[in-house]
This record gives structure tokens, sequence and C-alpha cells, in this order.
């Protein structure tokens, strides 16, 4: 018991000298404001800077020299790059579903392995991109060994 009044003690009694430190600037600005203020060769503007000064005075820099910027990855443009193992393979993929709204229409394509995709126009795929999406389809140009072909990919209708 004796342990915990200790230190609550001890916690009291470093916020009032938190206090005393944090207001003594204020204080003496205003000391130095009132004497001014007797000789009457102070205007209000003058006051007021002086107050505006003593709040810069407190503020707090962040000190980066010598850490890495934070955002420095996304101002370069150095994102990581997609293999070609992580895009989907046409010859092997299945249509399953395609969703558009007022701007945007995309995809979902299920390779061989069963991995789900998201593709929109313009996308990248194994070797070509998707050219086009409709209602029930997708087509991608691939181009393998100099030789382009078109690829459609066409929705099963489902039953049920």
């Amino acid at each position: 018991m004796k342990r915990k009044n200790f230190r609550l003690v001890y916690a009291l009694t470093f916020a009032v000298l938190i206090g005393l430190l944090v207001t003594a600037p204020a204080m003496a600005v205003d000391e130095d404001v009132d004497k001014d203020k007797d000789a009457g060769s102070v205007s209000p503007s003058q006051i007021s800077r002086d107050r505006i000064n003593a709040i810069r005075a407190n503020e707090f820099f962040y000190q980066s020299y010598g850490k890495a910027d934070p955002f420095g990855v996304l101002v370069a443009g150095n994102f990581e790059k997609t293999t070609a193992s992580e895009l989907v393979d046409m010859n092997s993929a299945q249509l399953v579903g395609v969703m558009w709204g007022q701007d945007d229409k995309f995809a979902l394509v299920e390779d061989g392995e069963g991995f789900g995709y998201i593709l929109r126009v313009g996308d990248r795929v194994r070797h070509g991109r998707v050219v086009s999406i409709r209602k029930n389809s997708l087509t991608a140009r691939v181009t393998l060994y100099g030789i382009t072909n078109k690829v459609v990919l066409k929705l099963e209708k489902s039953e049920g």
C-alpha cells in the first residue's frame, strides 16, 4: 500500500514540474509585455507578435537526417515488378464472371490451378493484354513466338 502511495506522489510531483516548465516561458513573455505596457511604448500588435514568437519557440521539428524517407519509394515509382508466373495464362483460363458499373468493367477469371484473377481492359496477361470485356466474354490479344492471336473466353451458363 505504501508503495502505491509513493508512486502516486511521485507521478503527481512529476506532473506539476512538467506543468511549471511548460508555462514558465509564457509567463516570462507576459512579464516582459507588462513591463513594456507600463512604459506605454508597446502596441497591441507588438504584444500579439511577442506571444506568437513565444509559441513558435516551442515547436517540434522532425529530424530526418540519417533516416530513410518513408515516402521515397512512392515518389520515385520503384514498385515491385510482376513476373510472368504471376500473370494469368489465357490458354488454361476460364471466365467465371463479368461485372460492370457506370465507369468500369472487370472480368473474374480462374486459371487451370484454381487461382482467381480480376482483369480490366488493358491489364497484362501472360504474353499479351486484355483487349475487351463484354457482358458474356473476355477478349485478349496474345503474342507467342511472333504470332499474335485473339483469345476469347466465353462465360459458361450455369444451371440454376
